[in-house]
């Protein structure tokens, strides 16, 4: 009986750590584009793929919490989604492009997102990593706004894999624009499921301390 309960606290101390550390390897990342100088509609591209596809861990970007995007989207690659539920872009599709194309409206002054980073684990350390790549574009959608960068790219956020599975390196990538660009990390927002696994765990943890205290 000691045995079996010993056991059994074992296991809901590892799920409550699981769920605690699942909080703790999340990436986000909130995106703002200054756009006071510009007006009107416009586009926003923006594509999650690996630097080298040979040599690719599988991973994801999360997008959410959005500011001034519009109605219309196309996508390319592995996106799925929408404006109301957030979109998730993956690295996964055998074309290599993997992108998002939507309509932003300028005139409220900026463009703003977050977006997380998950992925799988990588023990060799041997993935090049995967881009997140921001630009903007006319209403036409052919021409790139606020930079000179050859890329046409905003920001550019690298995702390297860590050895645990969802957790990883950030690296941004210095570009030549001239819209004011801001990137700031931000304190991951647990998912529901993760708050009631790790309650759920401890709560158990308690009683079982309760029962054994009264026996």
């Amino acid at each position: 009986m000691f045995t079996t309960s010993l056991t059994l606290r074992r296991s809901l101390l590892a799920l409550a750590l699981s769920a605690c550390a699942s909080l703790a390897f999340a990436s986000t990342y909130h995106i703002e584009l200054n756009t006071s100088s510009l007006s009107g509609d416009g586009w926003i591209d923006l594509q999650f793929n690996p630097g080298n596809f040979g040599s690719m861990t599988a991973a994801s970007v999360t997008l959410s919490d959005f500011i001034g995007f519009g109605s219309n989207a196309e996508i390319n690659g592995a996106v799925s989604g929408s404006l109301a539920s957030g979109y998730t872009i993956s690295n996964t599709d055998a074309s290599g492009l993997n992108d998002l194309f939507h309509s932003v409206d300028y005139s409220g002054g900026k463009i703003a997102f977050n977006v997380s980073f998950s992925g799988a684990a990588d023990p060799a350390q041997s993935a090049s990593g995967s881009v997140f790549a921001v630009a903007l574009y006319d209403a036409t959608g052919l021409t790139p706004l606020g930079t000179t960068d050859t890329s046409g790219s905003l920001v550019q956020l690298n995702w390297y894999a860590g050895t645990t599975a969802n957790a990883g390196t950030i690296v941004s990538t210095p570009l030549v624009n001239s819209l004011p660009t801001s990137v700031t990390a931000v304190s991951a927002v647990p998912e529901p499921s993760s708050w009631a696994l790790m309650a759920g765990g401890l709560a158990l943890l308690g009683l079982m301390r309760r029962r054994q205290q009264a026996a």
